[in-house]
């Protein structure tokens, strides 16, 4: 879970210092108000990607499922659902849209602690949920323990934070005279490069990095040069995100982009 309060607006980044207890950042997600992902072109973007990744008829896991935006669609894909959160406010916002979903059980599941769940699934996705976890040994241990949650062959699908995708785009940004727009202060993103050693010498397969990189390209760089008037729910970004833009191949798809999706097979 993680959202950008304002396109123009970036907060400013913690240091490792001032990395937020655990406890300040589900006080955070348990607040009414807050909600995951304000830019939903960016949101339904990461959904199509996901679930491009999910078998028909697959049981799944969808760990921090947040306002359970991702898991409706999953559902229509996916024969069994287990939602999972730690956070009772978003796992109730969850069960409002999803209603009585007769293939989607919720639970509220804290991922850190010991947890009771099936260990036979063919997909578990994480979406924007590890990155709230500030530690990276503390993402290791928890991603370790959600592979193991998979059948043999089973695939772990993670949409989460990429730190040289943030590097990357605040870099065009500065040639540009635009200010960076910083990771927020509940987020870690992950490390490319510490990803991809730690799942070869955990001896799992990574099949795929793919990205959103034009959608961050034009509406985090270019759009701010054009227009003053920032909102997420504008034309612009509408066509931004269309898959047929992406199918040009007129940007990389991984560089730019702030979130990436790691496919990772037991």
């Amino acid at each position: 879970m993680n959202s950008e309060a304002s396109p123009s607006t970036p907060k400013i980044k913690s240091t490792p210092a001032e990395a937020p207890a655990k406890g300040a950042v589900l006080d955070y997600w348990n607040k009414e108000e807050v909600e995951s992902m304000y830019d939903k072109h960016l949101l339904n973007a990461e959904i199509s990607l996901v679930k491009s990744w999910i078998p028909r008829d697959a049981k799944l896991l969808d760990a921090g499922c947040g306002e359970g935006e991702g898991t409706l669609e999953y559902s229509r894909a996916a024969a069994t659902v287990h939602a999972a959160d730690f956070s009772a406010t978003r796992l109730r916002k969850a069960e409002h849209l999803l209603g009585n979903a007769p293939n989607v059980q919720f639970r509220q599941v804290d991922f850190r602690q010991d947890y009771a769940l099936d260990s036979d699934y063919d997909v578990v996705v994480t979406q924007r949920f590890l990155i709230n976890l500030m530690e990276w040994k503390e993402q290791q241990r928890v991603i370790t323990r959600l592979i193991g949650s998979l059948k043999p062959g089973g695939r772990l699908l993670m949409l989460e934070g990429s730190q040289p995708g943030v590097d990357e785009l605040n870099r065009f940004r500065a040639v540009c005279g635009l200010p960076p727009i910083p990771v927020r202060w509940h987020n870690r993103f992950f490390d490319d490069n510490e990803m991809q050693q730690f799942v070869a010498e955990s001896g799992w397969k990574l099949r795929a990095v793919q990205g959103l990189g034009g959608y961050f390209l034009l509406t985090r760089g270019v759009r701010p040069l054009l227009d003053s008037n920032l909102n997420w729910d504008c034309e612009f970004n509408r066509i931004a995100a269309s898959p047929g833009l992406g199918e040009l191949g007129a940007f990389d798809p991984v560089r730019f982009s702030r979130l990436k999706l790691w496919v990772v097979e037991r």
